[in-house]
């Protein structure tokens, strides 16, 4: 008996200590209200806000984080997740990227927007470009740009559609969507060969429209840059006399692939993959600021970001046109100028019933394990690609989750980034903001 009553003084002892603790820090109101933030007034090491793992409820010395205060954070852009008042001050608990860093007294930090957020984030890494940005779905999307398309001209790099890029291999999808469009038509099927179309090419008819898709055909070619810019039927010619065929069948990517299939898409409509990509998709999805470059196309009267270098001193050094005729000779791979805005259109047709449906764009991504129809399939939960012109500093990338509510578009037109930060990691960073903010 003695025993238990001193297990029950014990116990009546704890809970007292423990309402103590408790209502050492009353909380007075909270707010589960979240936004974006930036640390600040963080002078030292030793002099600045604090941060807590046990938040408002008991701010005292032995409840602080291992950093201390939030100097390792000072001018970092955090996520506001919760707030509490207390006798004491208001309380933020703090997330930083994908990892909650504490409780901090909302004097330390400031409140910030997702287009500083992501600008600053441009300009950590010395992105010259222009990016937009989804957090949430299409509803709360931002643009943001950083440096010049144009220092001679005094044109910045922006996102209204006065400056186009050159879009490189995220072309790749509007090809394979068109291909998709005919095999949900029951124009093509992914085991046609392609020996029905070009049976010139070597081992052709063990080469299906799957494999293709897939980059698994056993295609492969090399860039050229032709002296003029070249028609689309040019070009088809010119792959086919310079394409080598392996007849191996794993994964190996080539634009010969997506050139030939521009190729089909031609053959099988009666009409050229110019026309068929303005019609189908671009001004179905009222992309008005996207260009086709081949040989039979107008000029252009966009202005066309230029290339730079930055060669460890200075922005801006090297510069360097797009090579149109470059561009022409890869129709289907890479022969269009465009901007975030643009893109992000037709990226939401992909899988919103104006371009393919839901069904038809999982059709599209299902036929490789590598990469499958203009998008890399190996992260789950995340389609992405990346495009760039060997010898120059043009650059694009796209992460998106599977039903783009988180999202991330960069185009860039110099390189290489701050502490050589490759520009596939950077897109994904820009993703991670996306998603975290």
């Amino acid at each position: 008996m003695l025993f238990l009553a001193g297990l029950l003084l014990a116990g009546s002892f704890m809970t007292y200590r423990y309402k103590a603790m408790a209502s050492y820090n009353p909380i007075l109101s909270s707010s589960n209200k979240r936004y974006d933030a930036q640390i600040v007034n963080q002078t030292s090491p030793t002099k600045g806000y604090s941060l807590y793992d046990a938040g408002p409820y008991y701010t005292s010395s032995n409840t602080r984080t291992a950093d201390g205060n939030g100097s390792k954070y000072n001018n970092d852009y955090v996520r506001v997740m919760q707030t509490k008042t207390t006798k004491t001050g208001t309380y933020a608990r703090l997330r930083y990227f994908n990892q909650y860093i504490g409780w901090m007294n909302v004097h330390g930090i400031k409140p910030a927007t997702l287009s500083q957020v992501a600008t600053a984030t441009m300009q950590q890494y010395d992105a010259i470009g222009t990016a937009l940005l989804a957090p949430s779905g299409s509803s709360k999307m931002v643009t943001v740009s950083n440096g010049f398309a144009d220092m001679a001209h005094n044109t910045p790099n922006n996102g209204n559609g006065s400056v186009v890029y050159p879009l490189a291999s995220l072309q790749k999808a509007m090809t394979g969507a068109m291909i998709q469009q005919l095999i949900s038509a029951s124009k093509l099927s992914p085991t046609t060969l392609l020996s029905k179309y070009y049976p010139q090419v070597p081992y052709s008819k063990n080469i299906t429209i799957k494999q293709m898709l897939s980059m698994t055909s056993g295609l492969t070619n090399t860039d050229i840059t032709p002296t003029d810019q070249m028609t689309e039927n040019q070009a088809y010619s010119s792959v086919v006399k310079r394409l080598k065929s392996t007849n191996n069948h794993q994964f190996n990517y080539s634009d010969a692939n997506y050139i030939l299939l521009a190729g089909i898409i031609a053959k099988v409509t009666g009409k050229s993959y110019a026309s068929n990509l303005q019609t189908n998709i671009l001004d179905k999805l009222g992309m008005k600021n996207t260009v086709i470059v081949d040989g039979d196309q107008p000029t252009i009267k966009s202005v066309i970001a230029v290339g730079y270098t930055d060669d460890g001193k200075t922005n801006y050094a090297n510069i360097h046109a797009v090579s149109l005729p470059r561009l022409s000779a890869i129709p289907g791979a890479g022969n269009l100028l465009s901007t975030p805005s643009d893109y992000y259109k037709f990226v939401l047709g992909l899988q919103d019933g104006d371009v393919l449906t839901a069904k038809q764009y999982q059709q599209l991504v299902s036929y490789g394990s590598v990469y499958s129809g203009g998008v890399y399939v190996t992260r789950s939960g995340v389609k992405y690609n990346n495009g760039s012109f060997g010898g120059t500093s043009f650059h694009t990338g796209y992460y998106a989750s599977n039903n783009n509510y988180h999202l991330a578009l960069v185009f860039t037109n110099q390189g290489p980034l701050a502490n050589n930060e490759s520009t596939k990691d950077f897109a994904k960073k820009m993703y991670d903001v996306a998603t975290y903010y």
